[in-house]
């Protein structure tokens, strides 16, 4: 059985760093550790422990459906489009309500889960693993399980100047996507420790298409290039 970890957490800070790390996206969403055991249980936890896996029912029959046997647990984002933009209180809605009460906001506004870890995979723990390392597990499994939605593959650069591009394209269209992530590439996967993140992120026209087309197929070609 796998047992889910505290989350690795973000510090703001005022700029982005320059040598030695990726920078990823920041969603405005649900953060979501997700775990499918084995016996093919499903588990979905905040990360202040919360239970998630009845309020996001629809992600977790997902895993169930499409995660390899054996045992997967992936660290991400839980985000809900709807009218335009990532909205939060579609989130919030989920929560504290009925099974049934969710299945109707499910057929209103389904979630998708943006991955941006991979922890444990085919019975192999990859925490001690470096950032970079895990990042090409988590490439490879979408890629061997031909991952669609509600799956989304979390954007990442290692140019800093493209980053630098996504927060100026991010930063004139209001659809809630907060900032920037950045991870040092060689660094493992410790519960609570502090990440940075440059806040102030929202998207520009051609940015919200992107987003659109992100959340829609799992390509991120047109945010990364």
């Amino acid at each position: 059985m796998l047992q889910i970890p505290e989350p690795i957490l973000a510090a703001p800070v005022a700029a982005l760093p320059t040598a030695g790390v990726a920078y990823e996206g920041k969603w405005d969403g649900y953060r979501c550790l997700l775990a499918r055991h084995p016996d093919g249980r499903v588990e979905m936890r905040s990360r202040r422990g919360t239970a998630l896996t009845v309020a996001f029912s629809d992600i977790a029959a997902a895993a169930q459906r499409d995660l390899p046997d054996g045992g997967v647990l992936l660290d991400g984002e839980l985000v809900i489009w709807h009218e335009g933009r990532l909205a939060f209180d579609r989130l919030k809605r989920r929560m504290n309500r009925t099974a049934a009460s969710v299945a109707g906001e499910i057929r209103a506004a389904p979630a998708h889960f943006v991955a941006f870890d991979v922890l444990h995979l085919a019975g192999e723990n990859l925490m001690p693993q470096q950032y970079l390392r895990r990042r090409e597990r988590l490439e490879r499994l979408f890629a061997e399980e031909a991952l669609g939605p509600p799956w989304t593959l979390c954007p990442m650069t290692l140019d800093r100047a493209e980053a630098e591009r996504w927060m100026q394209e991010w930063a004139q269209a209001d659809v809630s996507l907060e900032g920037i992530v950045a991870k040092k590439l060689n660094q493992p996967y410790r519960p609570g420790t502090l990440r940075l993140r440059i806040e102030g992120a929202s998207v520009t026209a051609s940015g919200l298409l992107a987003m659109r087309a992100l959340l829609a197929t799992n390509s991120y070609a047109d945010v990364c290039s």
